[in-house]
Protein backbone atom coordinates (compact mmCIF):
# COMPACT_ATOMS: atom_id res chain seq x y z
CA UNK A 1 0.00 0.00 0.00
CA UNK A 2 1.61 3.63 -0.87
CA UNK A 3 2.35 5.94 2.00
CA UNK A 4 -0.02 8.72 0.52
CA UNK A 5 -3.10 6.44 0.17
CA UNK A 6 -5.50 6.53 2.78
CA UNK A 7 -5.40 3.53 5.26
CA UNK A 8 -9.31 4.04 5.78
CA UNK A 9 -11.94 4.08 3.66
CA UNK A 10 -13.82 7.51 3.05
CA UNK A 11 -17.31 8.47 2.77
CA UNK A 12 -17.05 9.08 -1.25
CA UNK A 13 -17.87 5.82 -3.01
CA UNK A 14 -15.77 7.63 -5.91
CA UNK A 15 -13.23 8.16 -4.13
CA UNK A 16 -12.85 4.54 -2.13
CA UNK A 17 -13.30 2.93 -5.83
CA UNK A 18 -10.04 5.39 -7.42
CA UNK A 19 -8.32 4.47 -4.59
CA UNK A 20 -8.57 0.79 -5.21
CA UNK A 21 -8.63 0.78 -8.90
CA UNK A 22 -5.00 2.65 -8.08
CA UNK A 23 -3.25 -0.16 -5.36
CA UNK A 24 -4.79 -2.84 -8.12
CA UNK A 25 -2.71 -0.92 -10.69
CA UNK A 26 -5.56 -0.92 -12.69
CA UNK A 27 -5.42 -4.45 -13.51
CA UNK A 28 -7.93 -5.53 -16.85
CA UNK A 29 -9.14 -7.77 -14.46
CA UNK A 30 -11.05 -5.82 -11.88
CA UNK A 31 -14.74 -5.45 -12.26
CA UNK A 32 -16.73 -2.55 -10.67
CA UNK A 33 -20.38 -2.71 -10.99
CA UNK A 34 -22.32 -0.12 -9.30
CA UNK A 35 -26.44 -0.23 -9.03
CA UNK A 36 -29.08 2.13 -7.46
CA UNK A 37 -31.02 0.50 -4.77
CA UNK A 38 -33.92 0.97 -2.47
CA UNK A 39 -35.73 3.40 -5.31
CA UNK A 40 -32.94 4.59 -6.08
CA UNK A 41 -31.62 6.31 -2.69
CA UNK A 42 -28.46 4.01 -2.45
CA UNK A 43 -25.59 3.88 -4.71
CA UNK A 44 -23.89 0.35 -4.54
CA UNK A 45 -20.75 -0.43 -5.67
CA UNK A 46 -19.57 -4.46 -6.41
CA UNK A 47 -15.46 -4.93 -7.01
CA UNK A 48 -14.20 -8.22 -7.60
CA UNK A 49 -11.67 -9.80 -10.16
CA UNK A 50 -13.26 -11.67 -12.52
CA UNK A 51 -11.13 -14.67 -13.61
CA UNK A 52 -11.74 -15.55 -9.37
CA UNK A 53 -15.36 -15.41 -8.77
CA UNK A 54 -18.30 -17.57 -9.22
CA UNK A 55 -20.73 -15.21 -11.59
CA UNK A 56 -23.62 -17.00 -10.96
CA UNK A 57 -22.88 -16.34 -6.98
CA UNK A 58 -22.92 -12.71 -7.60
CA UNK A 59 -25.90 -12.97 -9.49
CA UNK A 60 -28.16 -14.83 -7.10
CA UNK A 61 -26.96 -14.27 -3.36
CA UNK A 62 -25.72 -10.35 -3.98
CA UNK A 63 -27.12 -8.75 -7.19
CA UNK A 64 -30.76 -10.11 -7.21
CA UNK A 65 -31.69 -9.44 -3.41
CA UNK A 66 -30.30 -6.09 -4.01
CA UNK A 67 -32.75 -5.15 -6.79
CA UNK A 68 -35.20 -6.26 -4.81
CA UNK A 69 -34.39 -4.82 -1.48
CA UNK A 70 -37.14 -1.65 -1.53
CA UNK A 71 -36.04 0.44 1.39
CA UNK A 72 -35.22 0.29 5.56
CA UNK A 73 -38.25 -0.24 7.96
CA UNK A 74 -38.91 2.44 10.73
CA UNK A 75 -38.77 -0.79 12.74
CA UNK A 76 -35.16 -1.65 11.56
CA UNK A 77 -32.25 0.08 13.74
CA UNK A 78 -28.40 0.43 12.56
CA UNK A 79 -26.50 2.00 10.16
CA UNK A 80 -27.82 0.92 6.75
CA UNK A 81 -24.53 -0.99 5.46
CA UNK A 82 -25.09 -3.51 8.74
CA UNK A 83 -28.39 -3.81 7.97
CA UNK A 84 -27.60 -4.95 4.40
CA UNK A 85 -25.26 -6.87 5.24
CA UNK A 86 -26.74 -9.38 7.83
CA UNK A 87 -30.33 -9.30 5.85
CA UNK A 88 -29.90 -8.83 2.24
CA UNK A 89 -26.59 -10.55 1.33
CA UNK A 90 -26.82 -14.01 0.69
CA UNK A 91 -23.45 -15.22 0.63
CA UNK A 92 -21.98 -18.14 2.29
CA UNK A 93 -19.83 -15.80 4.23
CA UNK A 94 -20.18 -12.12 5.10
CA UNK A 95 -17.12 -9.79 6.75
CA UNK A 96 -17.25 -6.01 7.34
CA UNK A 97 -14.30 -4.09 6.82
CA UNK A 98 -12.74 -0.71 6.89
CA UNK A 99 -9.43 -0.72 5.51
CA UNK A 100 -8.39 -0.62 2.23
CA UNK A 101 -5.85 -3.39 3.29
CA UNK A 102 -8.33 -5.96 4.32
CA UNK A 103 -10.63 -5.11 1.42
CA UNK A 104 -7.54 -6.04 -1.26
CA UNK A 105 -6.74 -8.82 0.73
CA UNK A 106 -10.09 -10.15 0.14
CA UNK A 107 -10.62 -9.18 -3.48
CA UNK A 108 -6.93 -10.70 -4.59
CA UNK A 109 -8.56 -14.07 -3.07
CA UNK A 110 -12.00 -14.09 -5.35
CA UNK A 111 -14.30 -11.97 -2.58
CA UNK A 112 -16.63 -9.23 -3.45
CA UNK A 113 -16.59 -6.09 -2.23
CA UNK A 114 -19.55 -4.02 -1.54
CA UNK A 115 -19.07 -0.45 -0.75
CA UNK A 116 -22.08 2.18 0.20
CA UNK A 117 -22.20 5.86 -0.78
CA UNK A 118 -22.22 7.94 2.54
CA UNK A 119 -20.62 4.88 4.46
CA UNK A 120 -16.94 4.51 5.13
CA UNK A 121 -17.04 1.45 5.21
CA UNK A 122 -17.29 -2.33 3.22
CA UNK A 123 -18.64 -5.61 2.70
CA UNK A 124 -16.86 -8.47 1.85
CA UNK A 125 -18.59 -11.65 0.72
CA UNK A 126 -17.26 -14.85 -0.21
CA UNK A 127 -17.73 -15.35 -3.56
CA UNK A 128 -14.16 -17.88 -4.52
CA UNK A 129 -14.00 -20.06 -7.42
CA UNK A 130 -10.57 -21.48 -8.00
CA UNK A 131 -9.69 -23.22 -10.94
CA UNK A 132 -8.88 -26.46 -9.48
CA UNK A 133 -7.90 -30.33 -10.07
CA UNK A 134 -10.48 -33.19 -9.31
CA UNK A 135 -9.76 -35.30 -6.03
CA UNK A 136 -7.08 -37.77 -7.80
CA UNK A 137 -5.08 -40.99 -6.70
CA UNK A 138 -1.55 -39.95 -5.29
CA UNK A 139 1.18 -41.11 -7.92
CA UNK A 140 4.39 -40.50 -5.38
CA UNK A 141 2.54 -42.45 -2.16
CA UNK A 142 0.39 -45.78 -2.69
CA UNK A 143 -1.05 -47.97 -0.43
CA UNK A 144 -2.17 -51.21 -1.92
CA UNK A 145 -4.99 -51.90 0.59
CA UNK A 146 -5.68 -48.61 1.91
CA UNK A 147 -7.18 -45.63 0.13
CA UNK A 148 -6.08 -44.34 -3.06
CA UNK A 149 -7.15 -40.20 -2.91
CA UNK A 150 -4.06 -37.88 -2.60
CA UNK A 151 -4.39 -34.02 -1.67
CA UNK A 152 -4.53 -31.52 -3.80
CA UNK A 153 -3.41 -27.85 -4.17
CA UNK A 154 -6.30 -26.47 -3.06
CA UNK A 155 -6.44 -25.85 1.13
CA UNK A 156 -9.81 -26.16 1.33
CA UNK A 157 -10.29 -29.58 -0.46
CA UNK A 158 -6.74 -31.21 2.07
CA UNK A 159 -9.06 -29.99 5.02
CA UNK A 160 -12.33 -31.04 3.67
CA UNK A 161 -10.17 -34.98 2.92
CA UNK A 162 -8.69 -34.84 6.18
CA UNK A 163 -11.92 -34.33 7.94
CA UNK A 164 -13.75 -37.14 6.26
CA UNK A 165 -11.13 -39.53 7.80
CA UNK A 166 -11.09 -37.53 11.47
CA UNK A 167 -14.95 -37.31 12.03
CA UNK A 168 -14.50 -35.34 15.39
CA UNK A 169 -15.19 -32.03 17.12
CA UNK A 170 -11.34 -32.51 18.68
CA UNK A 171 -10.16 -31.86 15.23
CA UNK A 172 -8.39 -28.18 15.33
CA UNK A 173 -7.53 -25.91 12.01
CA UNK A 174 -6.11 -22.81 13.22
CA UNK A 175 -5.46 -20.29 9.87
CA UNK A 176 -2.48 -18.08 9.20
CA UNK A 177 -1.44 -16.09 6.25
CA UNK A 178 2.15 -15.82 5.91
CA UNK A 179 4.17 -13.20 3.57
CA UNK A 180 4.85 -9.21 3.23
CA UNK A 181 4.37 -8.93 -0.76
CA UNK A 182 1.51 -11.37 -1.71
CA UNK A 183 -0.46 -13.08 1.41
CA UNK A 184 -0.73 -17.30 1.28
CA UNK A 185 -2.80 -18.87 3.68
CA UNK A 186 -1.79 -22.02 5.92
CA UNK A 187 -3.37 -24.47 8.44
CA UNK A 188 -2.06 -25.53 10.80
CA UNK A 189 -4.25 -28.59 11.86
CA UNK A 190 -4.20 -31.19 15.11
CA UNK A 191 -6.52 -32.82 18.07
CA UNK A 192 -7.19 -30.93 20.55
CA UNK A 193 -6.91 -33.56 23.33
CA UNK A 194 -4.19 -35.77 21.60
CA UNK A 195 -1.83 -33.27 20.37
CA UNK A 196 1.57 -32.62 21.64
CA UNK A 197 1.19 -29.32 23.17
CA UNK A 198 4.79 -28.21 23.08
CA UNK A 199 5.41 -29.20 19.84
CA UNK A 200 2.63 -27.50 18.96
CA UNK A 201 3.42 -23.88 20.57
CA UNK A 202 7.33 -24.78 18.76
CA UNK A 203 5.01 -25.05 15.68
CA UNK A 204 3.41 -21.32 16.50
CA UNK A 205 6.13 -19.42 17.32
CA UNK A 206 8.27 -20.76 13.98
CA UNK A 207 5.68 -19.90 11.92
CA UNK A 208 4.72 -16.77 13.11
CA UNK A 209 8.20 -15.25 13.29
CA UNK A 210 8.42 -16.42 9.67
CA UNK A 211 9.57 -13.68 7.70
CA UNK A 212 9.23 -13.75 4.05
CA UNK A 213 7.96 -12.07 1.10
CA UNK A 214 5.75 -14.40 -0.63
CA UNK A 215 5.06 -18.27 -0.65
CA UNK A 216 4.99 -20.41 -3.40
CA UNK A 217 5.23 -23.69 -1.90
CA UNK A 218 5.73 -25.57 1.50
CA UNK A 219 9.67 -25.52 1.60
CA UNK A 220 9.81 -22.25 3.23
CA UNK A 221 7.81 -23.32 6.11
CA UNK A 222 9.98 -26.64 6.55
CA UNK A 223 12.88 -24.64 6.68
CA UNK A 224 11.29 -22.82 9.83
CA UNK A 225 9.98 -25.46 11.27
CA UNK A 226 13.35 -27.28 10.98
CA UNK A 227 14.67 -24.64 13.59
CA UNK A 228 18.36 -22.87 12.85
CA UNK A 229 20.24 -26.14 12.78
CA UNK A 230 20.55 -26.86 9.26
CA UNK A 231 20.94 -30.83 8.82
CA UNK A 232 21.10 -33.66 5.91
CA UNK A 233 18.18 -35.52 7.63
CA UNK A 234 14.44 -34.37 7.23
CA UNK A 235 13.17 -33.22 10.27
CA UNK A 236 9.77 -33.16 8.58
CA UNK A 237 7.88 -35.66 7.32
CA UNK A 238 5.80 -34.86 3.75
CA UNK A 239 3.22 -36.72 2.74
CA UNK A 240 0.07 -36.62 0.07
CA UNK A 241 -2.00 -39.40 1.70
CA UNK A 242 -4.79 -38.01 3.71
CA UNK A 243 -5.15 -41.17 5.54
CA UNK A 244 -0.95 -40.64 6.65
CA UNK A 245 -2.08 -37.58 7.77
CA UNK A 246 -5.12 -38.82 10.08
CA UNK A 247 -3.33 -41.58 11.56
CA UNK A 248 0.06 -38.95 12.36
CA UNK A 249 -2.81 -36.73 14.26
CA UNK A 250 -3.98 -39.52 16.13
CA UNK A 251 -0.85 -40.08 17.45
CA UNK A 252 -0.98 -36.51 18.72
CA UNK A 253 1.57 -35.20 16.08
CA UNK A 254 0.77 -31.72 14.28
CA UNK A 255 0.22 -31.42 10.59
CA UNK A 256 1.10 -28.22 8.45
CA UNK A 257 -0.99 -27.49 5.26
CA UNK A 258 0.08 -25.00 2.92
CA UNK A 259 -2.63 -23.65 0.29
CA UNK A 260 -1.12 -24.56 -3.35
CA UNK A 261 1.15 -27.54 -2.57
CA UNK A 262 -0.04 -31.10 -2.47
CA UNK A 263 1.28 -32.51 0.18
CA UNK A 264 1.13 -32.04 4.49
CA UNK A 265 4.19 -31.29 6.09
CA UNK A 266 4.02 -33.42 9.60
CA UNK A 267 6.07 -32.63 12.81
CA UNK A 268 7.53 -34.05 15.05
CA UNK A 269 9.12 -36.63 12.65
CA UNK A 270 11.13 -39.36 13.98
CA UNK A 271 13.90 -41.49 12.64
CA UNK A 272 12.34 -44.42 12.65
CA UNK A 273 9.03 -43.23 11.39
CA UNK A 274 10.48 -42.89 8.00
CA UNK A 275 10.68 -46.80 8.23
CA UNK A 276 7.15 -47.24 8.31
CA UNK A 277 4.84 -48.04 5.52
CA UNK A 278 1.22 -47.28 5.10
CA UNK A 279 0.35 -50.94 3.61
CA UNK A 280 1.93 -52.46 7.23
CA UNK A 281 -1.13 -51.15 8.54
CA UNK A 282 -3.57 -52.24 5.72
CA UNK A 283 -2.27 -56.05 5.59
CA UNK A 284 -2.03 -58.87 7.75
CA UNK A 285 1.64 -60.03 6.43
CA UNK A 286 4.48 -58.36 7.00
CA UNK A 287 4.23 -57.14 10.73
CA UNK A 288 8.22 -57.92 11.76
CA UNK A 289 9.62 -58.23 8.11
CA UNK A 290 8.61 -55.34 6.47
CA UNK A 291 10.11 -53.04 9.14
CA UNK A 292 13.31 -54.99 9.94
CA UNK A 293 14.01 -55.39 6.07
CA UNK A 294 13.41 -51.68 5.53
CA UNK A 295 16.54 -51.09 8.70
CA UNK A 296 18.43 -53.19 7.18
CA UNK A 297 17.70 -51.56 3.45
CA UNK A 298 18.67 -48.41 4.62
CA UNK A 299 22.22 -49.91 6.24
CA UNK A 300 22.65 -51.57 2.85
CA UNK A 301 22.00 -48.09 0.77
CA UNK A 302 24.39 -46.85 2.58
CA UNK A 303 26.93 -48.37 3.74
CA UNK A 304 27.67 -50.91 0.91
CA UNK A 305 29.22 -49.16 -1.59
CA UNK A 306 32.01 -47.88 0.84
CA UNK A 307 32.25 -51.35 2.57
CA UNK A 308 32.53 -52.70 -0.88
CA UNK A 309 35.54 -50.57 -1.67
CA UNK A 310 37.04 -50.71 1.89
CA UNK A 311 37.21 -54.83 1.19
CA UNK A 312 39.26 -54.45 -1.93
CA UNK A 313 41.69 -52.04 -0.56
CA UNK A 314 42.69 -52.67 3.16
CA UNK A 315 40.53 -56.32 3.94
CA UNK A 316 41.42 -58.55 0.69
CA UNK A 317 42.70 -61.40 3.17
CA UNK A 318 39.51 -61.29 4.74
CA UNK A 319 37.69 -62.96 1.46
CA UNK A 320 38.53 -66.19 0.19
CA UNK A 321 41.45 -66.63 -2.29
CA UNK A 322 39.39 -67.37 -5.40
CA UNK A 323 36.81 -64.35 -5.12
CA UNK A 324 39.73 -61.81 -4.25
CA UNK A 325 42.06 -62.66 -7.20
CA UNK A 326 38.73 -62.47 -9.66
CA UNK A 327 36.78 -59.66 -8.05
CA UNK A 328 39.83 -57.36 -7.54
CA UNK A 329 43.33 -58.41 -7.95
CA UNK A 330 43.04 -59.12 -11.55
CA UNK A 331 40.23 -55.98 -12.78
CA UNK A 332 41.47 -54.94 -16.10
CA UNK A 333 39.03 -51.55 -15.83
CA UNK A 334 40.87 -48.64 -16.26
CA UNK A 335 39.89 -46.20 -13.42
CA UNK A 336 40.21 -47.37 -9.75
CA UNK A 337 37.67 -48.49 -7.86
CA UNK A 338 36.69 -45.93 -6.22
CA UNK A 339 36.20 -43.80 -8.71
CA UNK A 340 34.42 -46.68 -10.90
CA UNK A 341 31.93 -46.32 -7.57
CA UNK A 342 32.13 -42.95 -7.79
CA UNK A 343 31.20 -42.65 -11.66
CA UNK A 344 28.25 -45.07 -12.00
CA UNK A 345 27.15 -43.47 -8.46
CA UNK A 346 27.27 -39.82 -10.15
CA UNK A 347 25.31 -41.57 -13.57
CA UNK A 348 22.70 -42.90 -11.67
CA UNK A 349 22.46 -39.65 -10.03
CA UNK A 350 21.90 -37.93 -13.44
CA UNK A 351 19.27 -40.23 -14.55
CA UNK A 352 16.92 -39.74 -11.72
CA UNK A 353 17.22 -36.20 -12.24
CA UNK A 354 16.82 -36.47 -15.81
CA UNK A 355 13.61 -38.00 -15.33
CA UNK A 356 11.87 -35.71 -13.61
CA UNK A 357 13.17 -32.57 -15.54
CA UNK A 358 12.55 -34.42 -19.44
CA UNK A 359 8.91 -34.45 -21.07
CA UNK A 360 7.42 -37.82 -20.20
CA UNK A 361 7.23 -38.97 -23.48
CA UNK A 362 11.14 -38.76 -24.09
CA UNK A 363 11.90 -40.77 -20.45
CA UNK A 364 11.69 -44.16 -22.22
CA UNK A 365 14.25 -42.77 -25.00
CA UNK A 366 16.38 -41.51 -21.97
CA UNK A 367 15.97 -44.40 -19.64
CA UNK A 368 17.13 -46.56 -22.79
CA UNK A 369 20.46 -44.77 -23.69
CA UNK A 370 21.00 -44.44 -20.18
CA UNK A 371 20.75 -48.46 -20.00
CA UNK A 372 23.04 -49.06 -23.08
CA UNK A 373 25.82 -46.38 -21.29
CA UNK A 374 25.74 -48.15 -17.81
CA UNK A 375 25.40 -52.06 -18.81
CA UNK A 376 27.15 -51.83 -22.11
CA UNK A 377 28.99 -49.23 -22.79
CA UNK A 378 31.37 -49.11 -19.34
CA UNK A 379 32.05 -52.48 -19.18
CA UNK A 380 32.72 -53.23 -22.72
CA UNK A 381 35.15 -50.38 -22.63
CA UNK A 382 36.68 -51.92 -19.13
CA UNK A 383 35.68 -48.08 -17.05
CA UNK A 384 34.36 -50.53 -14.24
CA UNK A 385 34.07 -54.17 -12.77
CA UNK A 386 30.51 -55.65 -13.28
CA UNK A 387 30.66 -56.24 -9.61
CA UNK A 388 30.94 -52.80 -8.77
CA UNK A 389 27.72 -52.40 -11.50
CA UNK A 390 25.71 -55.02 -9.20
CA UNK A 391 26.88 -53.01 -5.91
CA UNK A 392 25.91 -49.99 -6.98
CA UNK A 393 22.61 -50.91 -8.32
CA UNK A 394 21.57 -52.46 -5.08
CA UNK A 395 22.75 -49.22 -3.38
CA UNK A 396 20.82 -47.38 -5.87
CA UNK A 397 17.69 -49.72 -5.84
CA UNK A 398 17.35 -49.69 -2.35
CA UNK A 399 17.35 -45.92 -2.06
CA UNK A 400 13.74 -45.85 -3.53
CA UNK A 401 12.31 -47.50 -0.96
CA UNK A 402 13.21 -43.97 1.15
CA UNK A 403 11.87 -41.59 -1.65
CA UNK A 404 8.59 -41.13 0.81
CA UNK A 405 8.87 -38.35 3.28
CA UNK A 406 12.24 -37.26 1.88
CA UNK A 407 14.92 -40.04 3.66
CA UNK A 408 16.63 -40.01 0.21
CA UNK A 409 18.66 -37.47 0.28
CA UNK A 410 20.51 -37.68 3.19
CA UNK A 411 21.11 -41.56 2.10
CA UNK A 412 22.61 -39.67 -0.88
CA UNK A 413 24.73 -37.71 0.86
CA UNK A 414 25.79 -40.38 3.68
CA UNK A 415 26.70 -43.01 0.52
CA UNK A 416 29.35 -40.96 -0.24
CA UNK A 417 30.75 -40.04 2.49
CA UNK A 418 31.04 -43.66 3.84
CA UNK A 419 32.45 -44.67 0.16
CA UNK A 420 35.23 -41.84 0.38
CA UNK A 421 35.75 -43.15 4.05
CA UNK A 422 35.96 -46.72 2.96
CA UNK A 423 38.15 -45.95 0.48
CA UNK A 424 40.86 -44.50 1.88
CA UNK A 425 40.66 -45.86 5.95
CA UNK A 426 38.68 -49.07 5.78
CA UNK A 427 35.99 -50.48 7.55
CA UNK A 428 37.24 -49.45 11.32
CA UNK A 429 36.92 -46.17 10.19
CA UNK A 430 33.85 -46.86 8.50
CA UNK A 431 33.08 -48.24 12.13
CA UNK A 432 33.69 -45.09 13.94
CA UNK A 433 32.38 -42.72 11.13
CA UNK A 434 28.65 -44.74 12.06
CA UNK A 435 29.34 -44.46 15.94
CA UNK A 436 30.14 -40.55 15.27
CA UNK A 437 26.76 -40.45 12.57
CA UNK A 438 24.53 -42.21 15.85
CA UNK A 439 26.03 -39.50 18.08
CA UNK A 440 25.34 -36.69 15.76
CA UNK A 441 21.78 -38.12 15.13
CA UNK A 442 20.70 -38.32 18.90
CA UNK A 443 21.71 -34.61 18.99
CA UNK A 444 19.17 -33.93 16.21
CA UNK A 445 15.34 -32.29 17.38
CA UNK A 446 12.15 -32.33 15.30
CA UNK A 447 10.28 -29.31 17.15
CA UNK A 448 11.97 -30.01 20.43
CA UNK A 449 11.64 -33.90 20.29
CA UNK A 450 14.75 -36.17 20.09
CA UNK A 451 15.19 -37.38 16.41
CA UNK A 452 15.94 -40.82 17.99
CA UNK A 453 13.28 -41.45 20.37
CA UNK A 454 11.99 -44.20 20.86
CA UNK A 455 15.60 -45.45 20.65
CA UNK A 456 17.44 -42.69 22.35
CA UNK A 457 16.61 -41.79 24.89
CA UNK A 458 15.45 -45.72 26.20
CA UNK A 459 11.67 -45.55 26.04
CA UNK A 460 10.93 -49.11 25.85
CA UNK A 461 6.94 -48.41 26.26
CA UNK A 462 7.21 -47.06 22.55
CA UNK A 463 8.84 -49.72 21.12
CA UNK A 464 5.01 -51.29 20.06
CA UNK A 465 5.83 -49.53 16.46
CA UNK A 466 9.06 -49.44 15.90
CA UNK A 467 11.19 -52.49 15.11
CA UNK A 468 7.84 -54.18 14.39
CA UNK A 469 4.14 -53.66 13.67
CA UNK A 470 2.62 -54.59 17.63
CA UNK A 471 -1.35 -55.23 17.45
CA UNK A 472 -3.51 -52.55 16.03
CA UNK A 473 -5.77 -52.35 18.36
CA UNK A 474 -2.90 -51.85 21.37
CA UNK A 475 -1.48 -49.12 19.00
CA UNK A 476 -4.97 -47.38 18.68
CA UNK A 477 -5.85 -47.41 22.39
CA UNK A 478 -2.40 -46.69 23.60
CA UNK A 479 -1.20 -42.86 24.10
CA UNK A 480 1.75 -41.57 22.57
CA UNK A 481 4.46 -39.55 24.51
CA UNK A 482 7.51 -37.40 23.20
CA UNK A 483 9.82 -37.12 25.34
CA UNK A 484 11.52 -33.73 24.96
CA UNK A 485 14.57 -31.40 26.62
CA UNK A 486 16.39 -28.12 26.19
CA UNK A 487 19.26 -28.85 23.97
CA UNK A 488 17.95 -27.67 20.56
Amino acid sequence: MNDHDPANFTISLHKNIETIKEQLHHTAELVVRTIRIGESKYNVALIYLDELVNADVIRDFIITPLFLFKGMKKSDTGPFIDHLASEHIRASSVEMVSSFEDALNGIVRGRTLILVEGYDGGIIAETTQWQQRSVEQSSRQRSPGGPMIGLSEQLKVNLNLIRSFIKSPDLVVEMKQIGRFAKTDLSIVYLNHKVDKQALEKVRTRIETLDVEYVLESRVVEDALEGRKKTIFPLIFNSEMPDIVAAALYEGRIAILVDGTPQASIVPALFVQFMAQPIEYYSKTGKLSNRLILFFSYFISVFIPGIYVAFANFHKDWIPAKYAKKFFKESETLLPLFLEVFLLLLILYILGLASFRIQTDLIVLASLVGTMVISTTLVDAKLVHPFSMIIVGISFLTNFLFLTGGMASAALTLRILFLIIGSFFGLTAMGIGLILLIFYMALLRSVGVPYLAPIIPFRPQEFKDVFYRGDTKKLINSEHNYPHDDKE
